[in-house]
């Protein structure tokens, strides 16, 4: 093997790869095999949406990168995970924009309490030039790659174990779990309820033994770790939204010969306009799941939402100095 060949090589086993080489680097039995981790369960928007990717890029590689998926918290949770990828563990990993807090704060604006009109307005946002600046802003400031957006399909809705929830009024005593979000504990705090942060892999017993009372939380999830059977009300309230990024390491991904990263970047495209095409529609299967457990579900009125609105707008007052106010009227306008 000649000398830049062995520094390939060496490369790649220092980040992690499964890199299968024979005598010369690049030859036709060259396989890349990655591992990805997910905490999604079948028939739902952000499973499908990574089987997708495994199957295009299994295919445009002609089977040299084999994508080894492990679904349903296989491998831990979201912040779990994506240190996983930065630490070369696991290799691509789903996080939610509401957990990327421990790792950054360029995505504070996603957590923002209504700053979303609808499904579609979300997708306009992170499909379009708001959306692909901050992949390139993630990259030049950690040593993630964000290889596509995919959504759950609808707004973190407010669940509850304990009563029904029509108004802020409702919401007070109850402690509701939270992820490591700063912007998200400060909107639970608006609304009236005390945010207890649980890890997702906890939250389950944590509702079953009254740890916590609620959740704002999307069918998607819900339905996925069975919260169906320990929550009894949702009232659905387009007030927050948590979408997925498909995370990579960005050092590993450069490592890469060009022609992999390509096929990776083209099967990742199709994987995000395969979800925005498609998550909205099969949440309504999940939200069936929901009410066939007995669930209770209750859509605010437009008149309710403006209450629930106008609870949570101070929250965005207190993150302007991380979302400027240019940024909050591009987002807006990115919606029309």
């Amino acid at each position: 093997m000649c000398r830049v060949s062995r520094i390939f090589v060496s490369l790649l086993a220092v980040f992690g790869l499964t890199f299968i080489t024979p005598a010369t680097s690049m030859a036709a039995q060259d396989t890349l095999v990655l591992k990805l981790a997910h905490t999604s369960a079948p028939h739902t928007p952000i499973f499908e949406t990574y089987e997708l990717f495994k199957k295009k890029v299994e295919e445009k590689s002609g089977g040299k990168i084999i994508v080894q998926v492990y679904p349903l918290g296989q491998l831990g949770g979201d912040v779990p995970t994506a240190e996983g990828v930065l630490k070369g563990s696991i290799d691509i990993a789903s996080a939610g924009s509401n957990n990327m807090a421990p790792f950054t704060d360029i995505f504070f604006w996603a957590d923002l309490p209504f700053i979303f009109k609808s499904i579609d307005t979300v997708h306009k946002v992170y499909a379009g030039e708001i959306g692909n600046e901050y992949k390139e802003k993630l990259e030049k400031s950690s040593d993630f790659k964000c290889l596509f957006y995919a959504d759950p399909g609808s707004f973190r809705n407010l669940m509850s174990s304990k009563r029904p929830l029509r108004s802020p009024a409702d919401m007070g005593g109850l402690k509701f779990r939270s992820a490591p979000s700063p912007v998200e504990m400060d909107t639970v705090r608006a609304i009236g309820a005390s945010p207890t942060p649980v890890s997702w892999p906890e939250t389950y017993m944590a509702l079953e033994q009254k740890v916590v009372d609620g959740e704002m939380q999307q069918y998607h999830w819900a339905v996925t770790a069975m919260h169906q059977e320990v929550i009894k009300y949702v009232t659905e309230v387009p007030g927050q939204h948590a979408l997925h990024l498909a995370l990579i390491n960005k050092n590993k991904f450069e490592a890469l010969p060009t022609a992999w990263q390509k096929i990776l970047q083209e099967a990742a495209d199709e994987a995000q306009q395969f979800n925005f095409a498609n998550a909205e529609k099969m949440n309504e299967s999940l939200k069936k799941t929901c009410l066939d457990a007995g669930v209770t579900i209750y859509t605010a009125t437009p008149e309710e939402v403006n209450v629930w609105r106008e609870a949570a707008m101070p929250v965005w007052k207190k993150y302007q100095d991380k979302v400027p106010q240019a940024l909050v009227e591009r987002i807006l306008a990115a919606q029309k």
